[in-house]
């Protein structure tokens, strides 16, 4: 019965929409196209043989409104003649009633006629694309942002439309727009006075796609090592941790470093820092924008199972030409960028390199590092519809150990390219297509010594632990013969892609497009010599493993209602090696509730494939992870990640989100027990195990901004767990980076409009290891040889008992910056404090020992590198 009667109910309501549809599609053609409200609804009454009912006080019957040719129905004259008036339609008795109502007039069922308001968002003195900007209509309070590209598309009723476009710390415009037809506008915003186009954190929940953004414009938040860097913005952000103990890299809601999909400019890269994850790859001064997704992703994105991070370089400023350099005590950097022809094609070029100081070293117990980077981009305006931009980065790290017992050298580094097109075809499309190269190398040279018995190898042990006494006698060295082991790496990929937004109507959005990609892989090539050899030509190798993935995705934004934004998606892709192929499919769901424009509600869904995999060496440090593709075998990882959350936004000054996750995870890496490191042979694909694995968690964040202090406070309560056979009697057990507690607090206080004081702290509870160091070990042939080495395998131990986890990890920055006023040109500023100031320790170095009598190789892995580190610079922009 209960049932019955909301059929009923449902029947009726759908009957009463369609017989109020009926009267409002009637035909009408005005006689009188100007006059007041009340002479236009007289005029219906006479024209259109209806009856139309009101009370003249409902609304400003006064009012002067002008009718266009255009208007062909009731509905569409009644959407023109009471837009903005405070009434609302009751249909009855085959009448139609206009009574008072609390929101402005709107005809609910009935679509007059629509048109897009359409362009670019930029920034009025360089003519750079704005994204995420804001258009806003206050008549119907709604809203869309602008993209990666700057482009908005707005499908708006025919009529007058009163337009609110802002952009962080830049001047708010008000257009009054009258929508007879599509009508496209570029809109150029300008900075408000004292402020600078700096890359800043913001943490934007509350938009439609629930990412994390960075945008331009706002003032300066606790940053690191004297850099502006947008990467360390992010790590204040909930969920996501510094891999202080691996490397180079960054954590996600439990899940490894090779879990996070890193694009430059539509291009992967697979090792983001500089300085083992010290500073990133992102020179501050050449990113446009910065988007990072760990729960809600768009489906144009795969290939990784934990976050993603979008990145975006600038244009290039199409006006005029300026620079900045920056000298310092740890880096040195340059930057230009101008019209090579004004408003049509711009130039940006950049470069930085750190500056070697003996005074570091010193700090660094025996570690010295370096690094570069250079980035390139020429972007053309072919005309308004059509844009293409050539993108080129080049960057390289280079570590070095040394010690008694300890000669390592470690060399890495990105190199990408990329061809993009965009392009506004009509008035409610956007594509963009672009052809991408990326290109990752590794190289690793590490010396070994050599002993006669472990007794000899324990005692170096200890000697290489203590400070290093500089008048040690060389005839003190224990081994009888030291070697070196080289190994190199390298990843080789290909991309053609397309990604299109089609605007069909104000509720509805498609995002489709296709990615094509080919990538070639030496996964580890490997050569043992007397001394440290850098030619990678002389090293054993097998042939290059090489796949092709093609992927097609699809995807709706669609609004329910004003508060409702339902956003289903689906990925598939087609994968092959060899004569493995397979096709995943990863369904994406976002699903959001506006409780008003203060609070938000949401969920999400996401499925995720990955076909790279990264093994990684539970013991040796930097450099020692070993890429691998999907094979039969080695199935892809895959990984379901549920999430529900709330969020508050007050003012544009208080920000509070709370976010619950439960991650499953599928197809895991892990050395198999007592198989070898090395995988120079056919069977490589035996000395890896896959299993399963699981996260979940809770995870707040506050925020405040305001014009003397502001703060970001992130705290997550997280477990992680893995699976393998092999591994605890096949039982679960706590992931390496299993962190049950960590916080970040970032603060910056500007007593004075040219001074600034920014802090940064940072814990976690400490990872998940095993004790007694890597031992691999021969039991077949026990009789010494000449090194254990080249004549037997490496063999990983594993127990139960040997689960520990390590002490907790804090890290405080602290940076003092004196600049001049920032409306001014040139602007100069000075930047002094100091990074890690407690000298907290990070597990990245090891050596390796060699025991004839024993025949057993060790891996002891060192905590140190990069201690309190000061800093000083200087930067000026012109």
């Amino acid at each position: 019965m209960k049932k019955l009667l909301i059929f009923m109910i449902l029947v009726g309501q759908i009957g009463i929409v369609h017989a109020q549809k009926k009267l409002l599609d009637k035909s009408y053609h005005p006689i009188i196209l100007k006059g007041t409200i009340a002479e236009l609804l007289n005029d219906i009454n006479k024209q259109s043989g209806i009856i139309l009912g009101y009370s003249s006080n409902n609304f400003d019957a006064g009012k002067i409104v002008e009718l266009s040719r255009k208007v062909n129905t009731i509905g569409s004259a009644l959407q023109k003649i009471l837009d903005g008036q405070y009434v609302k339609l009751i249909e009855q008795n085959n009448k139609i009633i206009l009574a008072p109502s609390q929101k402005p007039f709107y005809i609910n069922n009935f679509l007059p006629a629509r048109y897009s308001f359409y362009g670019y968002i930029k920034e009025s003195a360089t003519l750079e694309p704005l994204v995420n900007a804001t258009i806003y209509e206050t008549g119907s309070q709604r809203a869309v942002i602008s993209n990666t590209h700057g482009y908005f598309n707005f499908i708006l009723p025919e009529g007058k439309h009163r337009i609110e476009i802002s952009y962080g710390s830049y001047r708010t415009i008000t257009l009054e727009l009258q929508l007879n037809g599509n009508l496209r506008k570029d809109i150029a915003l300008e900075l408000e006075k004292g402020t600078l186009p700096v890359i800043t954190f913001q943490n934007t929940q509350n938009s439609k796609d629930g990412s994390v953004k960075v945008v331009e414009g706002q003032s300066n938040n606790a940053g690191s090592m004297n850099e502006d860097d947008p990467l360390q913005y992010l790590y204040l952000s909930s969920g996501l941790q510094n891999a202080a103990l691996s490397f180079g890299n960054f954590q996600v809601r439990g899940g490894g470093s090779d879990e996070n999909l890193f694009l430059l400019d539509g291009n992967p890269v697979y090792n983001p820092t500089h300085l083992l994850g010290a500073i990133s790859i992102l020179n501050p001064t050449v990113v446009r924008s910065m988007k990072f997704y760990k729960s809600d992703f768009p489906a144009q994105f795969a290939g990784s199972v934990s976050s993603v991070l979008d990145v975006h370089s600038r244009q290039g400023n199409m006006k005029q030409w300026q620079g900045e350099i920056n000298a310092g005590l740890l880096a040195g950097s340059i930057s230009f960028e101008g019209p090579l022809v004004k408003d049509k094609i711009s130039l940006m070029i950049s470069g930085r390199k750190n500056i070697p100081l003996s005074f570091y070293e010193t700090l660094q117990d025996g570690v010295t590092s370096g690094f570069y980077d250079a980035h390139f981009r020429l972007s053309a305006s072919l005309n308004s519809k059509n844009k293409i931009a050539i993108n080129i980065y080049k960057g390289e790290d280079q570590l070095k150990h040394h010690g008694k017992y300890v000669d390592n050298l470690n060399k890495w580094g990105n190199t990408t390219g990329s061809f993009n097109w965009n392009s506004i075809l009509g008035n409610r499309s956007f594509i963009n297509t672009s052809v991408n190269y990326s290109e990752y190398k590794n190289f690793g040279s590490y010396q070994y010594a050599l002993f006669n018995n472990d007794a000899e190898a324990d005692t170096a042990d200890i000697e290489t632990d203590l400070e290093e006494d500089p008048d040690d006698d060389p005839d003190d060295d224990l081994s009888i013969e030291k070697k070196y082991i080289g190994t190199y790496s390298n990843i080789l990929s290909y991309t053609l892609k397309s990604h299109a937004e089609i605007f069909i109507s104000r509720r509805f959005k498609l995002n489709t497009g296709f990615n094509l990609t080919q990538t070639k892989i030496k996964p580890f090539d490997s050569r043992i010599t007397s001394d440290l050899d850098e030619d990678i030509s002389t090293f054993t190798s097998f042939k290059p493993l090489q796949f092709e993935q093609y992927s097609f995705y699809a995807e709706s934004e669609t609004r329910l209602s004003n508060k409702l934004l339902f956003k289903p998606g689906l990925h598939a892709t087609f994968y092959r090696i060899k004569d493995y192929q397979t096709i995943s499919l990863q369904p994406r769901l976002y699903l959001s509730y506006a409780i008003n424009r203060k609070h938000k509600l949401f969920t999400s869904y996401s499925r995720m494939n990955q076909f790279l995999h990264l093994v990684i060496n539970p013991y040796a440090g930097a450099s020692r992870d070993l890429w691998l593709p999907s094979t039969k075998i080695l199935k892809p990882e895959e990984s379901e990640i549920y999430d529900v959350g709330y969020a508050f936004q007050h003012l544009k000054k208080w920000q509070l989100s709370i976010d619950g996750y439960y991650k499953k995870l599928k197809n895991v890496t892990n050395y198999a027990e007592g198989k070898s490191t090395f995988i120079n042979k056919s069977n490589w694909e035996q000395n890896i195990e896959l299993g399963n694995g699981r996260s979940y968690g809770a995870e707040l964040l506050i925020k405040r901004d305001g014009e003397k202090l502001s703060f970001q406070a992130v705290y997550a309560l997280a477990w992680s767990w893995r699976q393998f056979k092999s591994i605890n009697n096949g039982k679960e057990f706590p992931y390496k980076h299993d962190h049950r507690h960590t916080a970040n607090f970032g603060l910056t206080f500007s007593p004075s409009t040219k001074m600034d004081i920014t802090g940064l702290w940072s814990y976690t509870t400490g990872d998940i290891y095993t004790t007694g160091g890597l031992v691999f070990t021969d039991t077949i042939s026990p009789t010494p040889g000449t090194d254990p080495l080249n004549d037997f395998q490496f063999i990983y131990e594993y127990t139960e008992n040997k689960q520990f986890r390590a002490k907790s990890f804090q890290r405080f920055d602290i940076g003092l910056i004196y600049h001049s006023k920032k409306d001014k040109k040139p602007y100069s500023s000075v930047k002094a404090g100091a990074y890690n100031i407690n000298g907290a320790e990070e597990q990245n170095s090891y050596n390796v020992r060699g025991v004839l009598n024993s025949k057993s190789i060790r891996i002891k892995t060192g905590i140190n590198t990069f201690s309190i580190i000061p800093y000083v610079s200087f930067t000026i922009k012109f």
